[in-house]
């Protein structure tokens, strides 16, 4: 290291970044040195993998790594490292990283925590820049561990070494089958776009389970731990241009980098929903609103996310929840058809639906006499909300389904449907005494005009998990949210609609100047 007079501040002899903090040693660099230029496809798309640590013990964490990886039919090549040698799951153990036939994508250690510097160094000399570290026992177990942190920082700034952790269940890309937590991941999970990142992995796993209740696909997945190299900036922003990655899900305890995580998602196209938790109350946390850090002061960071185009969760069943609605065509004005058989219902959503912002526009008299020439007994009067309670075959319910998705004045429906206590007559037709199942009819109809019906099925869940593996169709738990995830789905849609507006805008101002 030496003495930069022009900053006053120390620097690595190779202009790799300043010697401040270990954090602010890797923040203050990025952008400013040519290090950062990185690729965190090395991390997700690794074609080959190491994993330090593993034995033929049973109950060894890097054996639930190697499990994992073949569980999940990874098809990169992997390697397997232990200074006793041997063999693990019919894989050779290297007795060292030096002694691995090729610099690996990625490397993964899952030893102790005094060992890590040492033998991220070995990963340097080997060639291999990208590492996950699962292994605990640094800043967050205090006494030597900060010391270990430090040694780890250094040794990685030495070599270019970009990091996930430690302290952490590293990542997980569902469709290329690099599954590397240290605890068994059913491979069953549905592969789909919803990339998680979560500050902590059992949180992060057990909304890979809600995922899988409501048959939502993922595509990535990401624990960060102690966030010591790679944080919620650098993954948003990997995540944000990601061919796979539809929407971001988000579960955060602090965010160091707040100014920049908000320019961020700024930027993002897609959906972010964040749930972030350690939230303060007002008083004690206003001063923080100040600093490069998100303020834990509830009123300020609800602020600050609506003004990037964040969707703020309040629970993890809200985040599985408005994760699935951006299946659908996007929702793109206030004007909805609110449909259901049962009257109680209409009144409860039509009160959300009022507090969320939407309206109802009038049908049409020619749409009326329509509707109603389907009536059994002629007993309702047909208006928006629309009330089905008297149209008791099925086809004439998809039908007037089907007409109100027509209407230029509609920008889309929720669809408020009850089952019976049978999850059999789900699959035959026990929606609401219909002889037939018209969840899949719904789901044509959306692709058909490309409006969305945000459907709601109340019945017991095994009821809703049963219908959700019919159809690649969200399904929610109520009529309020149906409603909520509605309102999402409008904001994000009305948003990106202004942002490709003025996009479009500056690309002529830009054209005319060039002109």
């Amino acid at each position: 290291m030496s003495y930069c007079p022009e900053r006053g501040k120390v620097r690595f002899a190779d202009g790799q970044g300043k010697g401040l903090t270990p954090k602010s040693f890797w923040r203050q660099g990025k952008g400013l040195t040519p290090w950062y230029n990185w690729r965190m496809e090395r991390i997700f798309e690794a074609q080959s993998v190491a994993v330090v640590g593993v034995s033929e013990r049973p109950n060894n964490l890097g054996r639930y790594i190697l499990q994992n990886l073949i569980d999940w039919d990874y098809q990169g090549r992997i390697y397997c490292v232990n200074p006793k040698g041997g063999e693990a799951l019919g894989h050779k153990l290297y007795t060292s990283v030096s002694e691995l036939p090729e610099a690996v994508d990625l490397a993964v250690l899952i030893i102790p925590a005094p060992a890590v510097p040492g033998v991220v160094e070995e990963c340097g000399r080997k060639g291999i820049t990208r590492v996950a570290i699962p292994a605990g026992g640094f800043e967050e177990f205090g006494g030597d561990g900060v010391s270990h942190r430090d040694r780890l920082v250094q040794a990685a700034r030495r070599h270019g070494i970009r990091f996930v952790g430690p302290n952490c269940l590293t990542v997980i890309n569902a469709h290329t089958g690099l599954c590397l937590p240290f605890v068994p991941v059913p491979p069953d999970l549905p592969r789909g776009g919803v990339s998680i990142v979560a500050q902590s992995g059992g949180i992060g796993l057990d909304f890979l389970a809600r995922l899988k209740d409501q048959n939502t696909g993922f595509a990535k997945f990401v624990s960060m731990g102690n966030k010591t190299d790679l944080d919620e900036v650098d993954f948003l922003r990997y995540l944000g241009k990601d061919p796979d990655t539809r929407v971001i899900c988000m579960y955060l305890e602090d965010v160091q980098r707040g100014r920049e995580f908000l320019q961020v998602a700024r930027e993002v196209q897609k959906p972010i929903l964040v749930y972030k938790a350690n939230v303060e109350p007002l008083a004690r946390q206003s001063a923080k609103s100040h600093t490069a850090a998100l303020a834990n002061d509830d009123a300020v960071l609800e602020g600050a996310f609506r003004q990037a185009g964040v969707i703020r969760v309040r629970s993890l069943a809200e985040l599985a929840g408005y994760a699935k609605v951006f299946s659908l065509p996007p929702l793109r004005g206030n004007r909805v058809a609110l449909v259901s058989p049962t009257g109680g219902i209409l009144v409860l959503a039509s009160d959300q639906c009022a507090r969320r912002g939407f309206v109802f526009p009038p049908l049409p008299p020619s749409l009326v006499e329509d509707i109603q020439s389907r009536l059994r007994a002629g007993v309702i009067n047909i208006s928006n909300p629309v009330d089905l309670g008297d149209v008791h075959d099925a086809d004439a319910r998809v039908y007037i389904i089907d007409r109100l998705l027509e209407q230029d004045f509609i920008d889309g429906i929720i669809m408020l449907l009850i089952a019976r206590f049978s999850s059999e007559e789900v699959a035959t037709g026990g929606i609401h005494g219909l002889r037939k199942n018209i969840i899949p009819d719904l789901a044509d109809l959306v692709r058909k005009h490309e409006k969305p019906i945000v459907f709601s099925l109340m019945a017991p869940s095994e009821v809703r998990i049963k219908a959700r593996y019919m159809v690649d169709f969200p399904i929610f738990d109520d009529a309020e949210e149906a409603v909520d995830a509605a309102a999402v789905l409008r904001d994000h849609s009305l948003r990106s609609s202004r942002k490709g507006a003025e996009e479009g805008r500056r690309g002529e101002e830009d054209g005319k100047r060039a002109g």
